[in-house]
């Protein structure tokens, strides 16, 4: 099934060096604890960010990895601030002090180019990945071990690791080829430099093992050729789980003997009482009068009405409910990464017009919201006239610079997606849409930071405040492929989880869209797109019955269209 897609910006490299040093001097402002260090955790990102694009930028023009002049400048400047955010953590954010990001200034930037291409990190926008675990992790490895980080969530750990383990030799390489079989093209200088350590440690530093485990397994088959004796090359992956069901045989052998070195989110911001979670909202919620309830997997069904409602545990962000004296509070996860900012908006943005929950604040990547406890299942007749009037709001609260997948990528998925269910029963409706009609309905897309969320327990009523929608802020920058999208994708969203009748969708279409034939029609495309697309992603689910009902529920409406 076709649903998900990488995520990658265009950016200049004058502009990105310039967000670094901002980034930087902001620092000597921010207050200290908990919001002094995710600030410099946002530099450490952009700043990897910067030095990721650099080294591709030099593989691209080289067609291998070689060592430069920038790269080992951006890397040292890269360790300064892994140490601050280190000295900062283990010293329950007492030490705080500016890194030395000086060594940019030796950065010949008229000799770099022009734009990069910077690729957004899913460990840290979607999957709760923290450079401390890194940090921590890091602490078991000998002193002087050589470290290679994998590009591109690798470039800014390999240097964590580096600086905890003083490394003898750090670099990063990109992995290349077929995704369940990544190789890696080593230039000669870099050749030597590895086989000249080659008795030493190597620590391979990736997020992940994802399907295959490919990356990891392919630099540690470079290595092994390279004359690296295999209990020698130490993984420090995300999580301590097994390879995916697409790994190579010999790949699942090393790992299962390999020497593994990981820390999971709960030991590190759970189960640790000085810097846990709740201690990070102490001056907004107060203390906790409770252990934390995990709302996340599907959990959340348990403190709600929507006891039956599908879930989809694995893919769900990490959420919890914190308990204080003076109220109940909700922290989900929203990213580590630069857009977290505008989530938050987003979020302040919809509460201040009565559409969601109230935003308190934004702490290292979680969002509290105040709890609203839904009363009861809200019904269909409640939250059809919130609709319309939610979705004008968000077309006009929150255009998007740039579109996500193109209609054609949307419609060639769903083809795909609904042929692997139904075989080739629905067709027909693909064949109404050749490419010079999608082409012209291109041209009428309005991108918008959608809800991409419009299923009916998503939807709640709450005895204070009404019909409120929930989980509104993030899905049009998630892991998947369909990105900004004109606001018909959030009225065929509607129209296909409310079964709306062709009445109340040409109604919708009409208060939201305008008259145009042009929107009806696109929102007809966007209804077919919308459907193949949740066919795909509920074929994914880990829990077998929210994923054969929502399968069902939407290969029914698919034979309504025909």
């Amino acid at each position: 099934m076709l649903v998900y897609g990488d995520q990658e910006t265009a950016s200049s490299t004058r502009a990105v060096l310039s967000d670094v040093r901002r980034l930087a001097a902001a620092l000597d402002a921010e207050p200290g604890g908990i919001i002094w260090h995710h600030t410099c955790v946002a530099l450490f990102i952009a700043a990897s960010g910067l030095a990721q694009g650099i080294a591709d930028a030099e593989f691209a023009a080289a067609g291998l990895d070689a060592p430069s002049v920038a790269q080992s400048t951006l890397m040292t400047a890269l360790q300064s601030v892994a140490r601050a955010i280190d000295r900062s953590w283990s010293s329950n954010f007492a030490q705080q002090n500016p890194p030395d990001v000086s060594a940019l200034d030796a950065l010949a930037v008229d000799s770099l180019p022009e734009a990069l291409t910077i690729h957004r990190c899913e460990g840290y926008a979607f999957y709760m990945l923290y450079p401390e675990q890194y940090l921590v992790a890091a602490r078991a490895l000998p002193k002087g071990a050589m470290v290679i980080g994998l590009r591109s969530i690798g470039t800014g750990l390999a240097a964590l690791v580096a600086t905890v383990c003083d490394a003898d030799f750090v670099c990063t390489l990109r992995p290349v080829g077929e995704v369940y079989a990544r190789t890696v093209a080593v230039g000669a200088e870099l050749k030597a430099v590895i086989h000249a350590r080659r008795h030493g440690v190597f620590a391979l530093v990736d997020e992940g093992p994802g399907q295959s485990g490919s990356s990891l397994g392919g630099v540690a088959d470079y290595l092994e050729g390279a004359g690296v004796a295999r209990d020698h090359i130490v993984f420090l992956p995300s999580h301590a789980g097994d390879l995916g069901a697409n790994a190579q045989l010999e790949h699942r052998e090393r790992w299962r003997t390999a020497i593994r070195l990981s820390v999971g989110f709960e030991e590190l911001f759970i189960d640790d009482a000085a810097r846990s979670l709740p201690t990070w909202f102490e001056d907004v919620t107060g203390t906790a009068i409770a252990p934390l309830s995990e709302l996340s997997g599907g959990r959340w069904r348990s403190v709600g009405p929507y006891v039956e409602a599908s879930a989809d545990p694995v893919r769900e962000a990490l959420k919890y409910l914190l308990t204080t004296a003076s109220g109940t509070y909700l922290l989900k996860f929203i990213g580590l990464d630069a857009a977290g900012e505008s989530k938050f908006a987003h979020a302040q943005r919809l509460y201040d017009a009565g559409f969601s929950p109230e935003p308190l604040t934004l702490r290292h990547g979680f969002l509290a919201t105040r709890w609203m406890q839904a009363e009861r299942v809200a019904s269909t007749t409640e939250i059809w006239p919130v609709v319309a009037p939610y979705l004008k709001f968000r077309a006009k609260a929150f255009p998007a610079l740039a579109v996500g997948a193109s209609l054609a990528d949307l419609l060639a998925a769903a083809r795909y997606n609904v042929g692997q269910a139904m075989g080739g029963a629905a067709e027909i409706l693909f064949d109404a849409w050749p490419a010079d009609r999608v082409a012209a309905l291109q041209l009428c897309v309005r991108p918008v930071q959608v809800d991409g969320r419009m299923h009916r327990w998503e939807w709640i009523v709450s005895r204070s405040s009404g019909v409120l929608k929930t989980d509104a802020v993030d899905h049009a920058q998630a892991h998947d492929l369909v990105g900004p999208q004109d606001i018909a994708w959030d009225v065929a969203g509607a129209v296909v989880e409310f079964a709306a009748s062709k009445e109340q969708c040409d109604l919708l279409v009409r208060a939201v869209l305008g008259e145009s034939d042009d929107m009806a029609d696109l929102t007809a495309l966007l209804t077919l797109c919308y459907l193949g697309y949740q066919i795909g992603w509920w074929d994914f689910a880990a829990e077998p019955g929210s994923a054969d009902r929502q399968r069902r529920f939407y290969t029914e409406r698919v034979h309504a269209l025909l």
